[in-house]
């Protein structure tokens, strides 16, 4: 099993329960899912210290909840005025059931500040409704792939000049861009794609056979790293050494996930598939060369 410190143990198990009740075997199994080994008398010792940092921690019906946090947000009347923009934005955005979503946590996150801030936010919403801007400028695109892509059927899009069929999309932000991440049914793999590039997008009647998968790259962790590291999106430790981890990852866009892998230096070494080792030395070739020239 895998070893981890106690800081994040505990942080894990704090997160778990302010966002819902757990019973106690269900907290066990969800360290389980990630190869960590916790007793029920750990897990009873870190309640001790949720509560001891203010936190009240309830049990009802068998089951565990923090019901208030000693800390909470100060907002300010700008913070407002951009959640409101953010919330009306994404209203406008979504259908019915993914608007109530949208509340949902929003209500979760201003669980965080001073008790009037949900009402605070009420008034701002309806104040800055008329004002929301409509040229949010991936509206018609997002709200497309939403549509065509309901229950991950397959989607075409015209991407710098080709038409590529994909599914199973979610959208990402990062570097100041936003990105479709979607699996590619001709390459087989996750991949993004910026939507500032997708040209046009096209609905199927196909639907992607459960058999479809992505290929998993695999890689090997050592020494502190292998003990420190969380899991990514996708990923899950398939062997357990004295003073390594080896994960699999199908998820992510490899480019971004070489990129990643790069930055864990001698820590880090990719043992499949066979092309990905191959891609991995170019990009490293690559930038050899780039430094030397």
């Amino acid at each position: 099993m895998r070893k981890i410190d106690a800081s994040y143990r505990i942080i894990k198990i704090f997160k778990m329960l302010y966002e819902k009740p757990h019973s106690m075997n269900e907290i066990i199994d969800e360290f389980c899912a990630e190869d960590i080994l916790i007793s029920k008398e750990t897990v009873v010792k870190y309640f001790k210290t949720i509560r001891q940092s203010g936190c009240i921690l309830r049990k009802k019906q068998g089951r565990f909840s923090i019901e208030s946090i000693p800390f909470t947000l100060n907002l300010t009347d700008k913070d407002y005025e951009n959640l409101a923009l953010f919330v009306n934005l994404g209203v406008d955005l979504y259908g019915e059931s993914m608007q109530q979503d949208l509340k949902n946590i929003l209500k979760k996150f201003l669980s965080l500040a001073d008790k009037s801030a949900y009402e605070k936010s009420i008034f701002y919403l309806n104040e800055h409704r008329l004002n929301s801007s409509e040229s949010f400028a991936f509206k018609e695109k997002i709200s497309k792939l939403l549509n065509y892509g309901c229950d991950n059927s397959k989607i075409k899009i015209l991407y710098n000049g080709e038409k590529i069929s994909i599914s199973h999309i979610t959208f990402k932000y990062f570097d100041n861009c936003v990105y479709v991440h979607a699996f590619n049914e001709a390459l087989k793999n996750y991949e993004l794609y910026s939507l500032d590039d997708v040209k046009e997008i096209y609905s199927t009647p196909e639907i992607p056979l459960q058999s479809t998968f992505a290929p998993h790259t695999v890689f090997e962790l050592y020494g502190r790293l292998a003990k420190t590291y969380t899991l990514y999106e996708g990923e899950r430790v398939i062997k357990v050494k004295e003073d390594a981890i080896v994960i699999s990852n199908n998820f992510e866009d490899k480019k971004q996930l070489f990129k990643r892998l790069i930055r864990y230096g001698t820590l880090c070494k990719i043992i499949s598939t066979k092309s990905d080792v191959e891609n991995f030395r170019a990009m490293l070739k690559e930038m050899k060369n780039n430094l030397s020239s």
